[in-house]
């Protein structure tokens, strides 16, 4: 039994029909979707539906007198190529399936309502806006009030494990990727849902890239009250050398390097 839950020891219904070759055989010999598969049944039918001879005989209802050329012709490749080789057709497939060269995405339809739209559920956070000066006098390069009204910003965007971003997270996480038991499907669910720890697809690397963002937004409003309760008076703020703004802001710095470190996963897929 394989990861998507199909028995492939023997040509049962849905083992078939996950190898395309009743398709294939449709669209070679001119017959419409499906046709071949319907044959294939009727016939099954007729063949497990016994009509009593005398007392102890039985005759299958299968006539191939009651089928088209073309119906036989089906049922007959069926049995001999397919049925008859089995194994080598499984191999064939399964060798392939996973193979991304292979993998040909249907064309999207943007008039299709392919999943419900859940609402969005999105409070913005309470921010505002400056209204405390604009150095009047102009004896100041940087206003501490104002610094601290701006990490008093980032704090409801980012606060000490809250936010919007840990809470967009947290929504992430729980989604449970269920695409269908198919070889295409599987390999998109890899592809978003990740399949290894090293690997861990789309979900994976935008939830990390939350709590990136998270955390240096964070280490800025650390920065910059750090920077603020460092000074006595805005004049002094003045005359923060290099090295000690970079000794408040160090954290910050480093923490929004890690964010391009993001959306560099190309993705991989495990065979299958």
């Amino acid at each position: 039994m394989d990861p998507m839950g199909i028995d492939w020891s023997y040509p049962n219904t849905q083992a078939v029909d996950a190898t395309g070759v009743l398709d294939e055989y449709d669209e070679e010999n001119g017959h419409p979707p499906g046709w071949t598969r319907s044959v294939i049944e009727k016939i099954r039918t007729d063949i497990n539906t016994y009509t009593t001879v005398g007392r102890f005989g039985g005759r299958s209802g299968f006539d191939r007198d009651d089928y088209t050329d073309e119906e036989l012709a089906a049922w007959d490749w069926y049995q001999e190529d397919v049925v008859g080789n089995w194994d080598e057709v499984a191999e064939e497939h399964n060798s392939t399936v996973t193979d991304t060269d292979n993998v040909s995405p249907d064309e999207y339809d943007p008039d299709h309502q392919y999943v419900e739209q859940p609402p969005p559920g999105f409070t913005p956070p309470g921010t505002g806006e400056w209204a405390g000066g604009d150095n009047p006098n102009q004896q100041l390069s940087v206003s501490t009030e104002a610094l601290e009204f701006f990490a008093d910003q980032i704090d409801q965007i980012a606060g000490d494990g809250t936010g919007i971003l840990f809470d967009a997270r947290t929504l992430l996480g729980e989604v449970d990727m269920r695409p269908g038991g198919f070889a295409k499907a599987e390999l998109m669910r890899q592809l978003i849902d990740g399949s290894s720890s090293e690997s861990p697809g789309l979900r994976g690397d935008t939830m990390n890239l939350m709590l990136s963002v998270h955390q240096a937004l964070y280490e800025v409003k650390t920065g910059l009250r750090l920077m603020v309760r460092g000074y006595d008076t805005s004049e002094e703020f003045n005359d923060m050398t290099a090295d000690e703004l970079g000794e408040a802001m160090g954290g910050a710095w480093s923490k929004i390097g890690v964010v391009g470190d993001h959306g560099q996963d190309s993705g991989t897929t495990s065979g299958g």
